[in-house]
């Protein structure tokens, strides 16, 4: 049986809901091994967008720049370390960036997300392991319909140009991403 449509009737595909990163309350937070114990930092200027189709999430895709110089371990002479040239080199290289090329559903909440990381001007493929849920803080009441959105993934500093005390320093980097993504209005 054929299928009648009315005069002026649409059918629109599902869209992606658009958010971006709540930059209050959105943190990049690092760890790493230097001789026997681990130490952690963050950066604290994180910028990104999310578009997020809940009906096709492998259609979805996420951009995000951090500012190199908003890295803080808590330690002054290592922070000046790690903005100098042997690591993120802020001055030559003022913002990383990682941008998604595909996404692959693993749970209802979470994926891997395939993308590109840009650090000192060097692009590399990294896979996030994401979980995205609903946020449900009260006290964020500005934030309706807001998600959080969790990634944590490892890449090796010496793939990026930092290759300074190798017999201090570990090569691996973990990495969490942890933020509040809020819709775009």
């Amino acid at each position: 049986m054929p299928v009648l449509l009315l005069a002026g009737a649409h059918i629109h595909p599902a869209r992606a809901e658009n958010y971006v990163f709540n930059s209050k309350r959105t943190e990049v937070r690092f760890s790493y091994v230097m001789g026997y114990s681990t130490q952690r930092g963050r950066f604290s200027s994180v910028e990104g967008l999310l578009e997020f189709d809940a009906k096709a999430p492998e259609k979805s895709k996420v951009f995000a720049t951090i500012a190199t110089a908003s890295i803080e371990t808590g330690q002054p002479i290592i922070d000046d370390e790690l903005k100098g040239v042997n690591f993120f080199n802020v001055k030559a290289e003022p913002t990383l960036t990682f941008r998604s090329r595909s996404v692959k559903p693993t749970t209802t909440d979470a994926a891997e997300i395939s993308g590109d990381i840009t650090v000192n001007g060097v692009t590399k493929p990294v896979t996030l392991n994401v979980t995205l849920t609903a946020h449900d803080d009260p006290n964020l009441k500005y934030s309706a319909g807001s998600k959080k959105f969790l990634a944590t993934t490892t890449i090796s500093r010496s793939a990026f140009k930092m290759v300074s005390y190798p017999d201090m320093v570990a090569d691996e980097i973990d990495i969490e991403i942890d933020a509040i993504v809020r819709p775009k209005r």
